[in-house]
């Protein structure tokens, strides 16, 4: 089980500069940052994306499909680079998404098109 999170905000904007090593170069890419008390782990989830697209987490490690647990660092927030990837030819050319954290918390992704 998670540890409670105390979480103080929950934003998604677009992503600017450099993109993370592990990023997919077709997605559409969101800076999503996190914060909350420190040493805490928060869950988020991905939903509400269209048929055909997939929403990725992705860190300076790994991508995780739909959904990631991050530790919060000292520093109090952690960013993600939060992605929207058009998977097939038939997909609708626009989705968005929803995510959510362990606690509740939502926020909505404005919609991708490709």
């Amino acid at each position: 089980m998670l540890p409670t999170l105390a979480l103080v905000s929950l934003a998604i904007s677009p992503w600017n500069g450099k993109n993370l090593p592990t990023a997919t170069q077709a997605a559409a890419k969101y800076r999503l940052s996190i914060a909350g008390k420190p040493g805490s782990t928060v869950r988020v989830t991905a939903s509400g994306i269209a048929d055909g697209w997939i929403a990725a987490f992705c860190n300076e490690h790994v991508c995780s499909p739909m959904q990631v647990s991050e530790k919060i660092p000292a520093s109090g927030t952690v960013v993600l680079q939060f992605e929207l990837i058009r998977e097939t030819d038939n997909a609708p050319h626009a989705s968005g998404a929803v995510i959510r954290t362990s606690d509740g918390r939502t926020v909505r992704v404005p919609n991708a098109t490709r």
